[in-house]
């Protein structure tokens, strides 16, 4: 007799070009499927874990600063650092693009919160096996740096957040897909004007605040693993205190508004290479010294800004790659054991 393994196999990456084009795409479908999905939740927790790794974890930090906007006790954390347990939690909300990360995976096996709550890209995944409801972005292919599930990650985790609040705003996250095409189109004469002179300096910090961290923790993640630069995330207020007085033979990506342009006109004192990321109409530093993006967001919707800020970091990673001719589709590493050993067939 035959017994398959209940999980579907692991799919090939695309290119990081491609994951790229296809994002407004994938995100439109994803605003279709998910409210249906999210029906299925549990309802509003008291006390909310979330538990995720590399590009999954920095997207939860956005919808996070919503979610305890909203009332709901919540915390995110690497997996390792539930060394007592999930006992404490109403839900674990456990999340992984492809839904084998180990760590994520032995946490949910191990699980004694009330509800597990699992939201990956891919469906049928030891991940998914695991909880009592599992979300999907929709089975999109993607690439290695999970550019279009990151960008999902941050929509759906926004939308369970809007479930659980009982808002719902028509149109809006469709209009957070369409404007990821005009981002791209805005950011990309600004980028390639100064990309030279970002990856030629010893490292990049990028700095945003709290409502919008998960756009400069992904970009640093993506600018270490696709074009191999060292980069660095942190929030603003955390930066004031000190970590910018590196500045000198850094980049510098800063993301938000007001405070955020003010920090922009202090860098430029002991550096050139500012970009600045701000939204519609949003503040303008007072020095020329620096290079703006103005997206067409309002930057004081979180998720939203997140979403489109981390398009231009993702347009930035291929920028770079590009200049320093590094594929960034090839590996640095294999991965000896990051992912759940997949079953086979038998």
């Amino acid at each position: 007799m035959t017994e398959t393994t209940p999980y579907d196999p692991p799919r090939d990456w695309i290119p990081a070009a491609a994951s790229f084009a296809a994002q407004p795409t994938a995100l439109r479908a994803m605003v279709r499927s998910l409210p249906a999905q999210l029906a299925g939740l549990p309802p509003r927790p008291r006390r909310l874990m979330i538990a995720a790794i590399g590009a999954s974890h920095a997207a939860t930090a956005t919808p996070l600063h919503v979610l305890r906007g909203d009332g709901i006790d919540a915390t995110r954390h690497l997996p390792g650092e539930l060394i007592g347990g999930t006992s404490a939690a109403d839900v674990l909300l456990a999340i992984s693009q492809s839904g084998r990360s180990a760590e994520v995976v032995d946490l949910a096996s191990r699980s004694t919160a009330s509800s597990l709550v699992a939201l990956t890209n891919y469906a049928r995944s030891p991940l998914g096996t695991r909880a009592s409801l599992d979300i999907t972005l929709g089975d999109h292919s993607d690439s290695s740096v999970s550019f279009l599930s990151f960008t999902g990650t941050i929509m759906a985790l926004s939308m369970i957040a809007d479930h659980w609040a009982g808002r719902w705003i028509d149109g809006r996250w469709d209009d957070v897909a369409d404007a990821t095409e005009e981002v791209a189109a805005v950011a990309r004469p600004v980028l390639e004007g100064m990309v030279e002179e970002i990856v030629s300096r010893s490292s990049v910090d990028v700095v945003a605040p709290t409502a919008v961290l998960s756009a400069a923790e992904e970009a640093a993640l993506m600018l270490r693993e696709g074009p191999r630069i060292p980069a660095t995330a942190m929030e603003t207020r955390l930066y004031l205190h000190g970590p910018m007085d590196v500045a000198g033979d850094t980049a510098h990506v800063v993301i938000g508004g007001a405070r955020e342009s003010t920090l922009v006109d202090q860098l430029v004192e002991r550096t050139t290479t500012v970009l600045f990321v701000t939204g519609r109409g949003g503040p303008r530093p007072t020095t020329s010294r620096a290079r703006v993006v103005e997206l067409p967001i309002d930057a004081n919707d979180g998720p939203a800004f997140s979403i489109a800020a981390s398009v231009v970091a993702q347009l930035l990673t291929l920028l770079s790659s590009d200049a320093v001719h590094v594929d960034i589709d090839e590996p640095a590493f294999t991965r000896l054991d990051t992912k759940t050993a997949f079953p086979e067939s038998r």
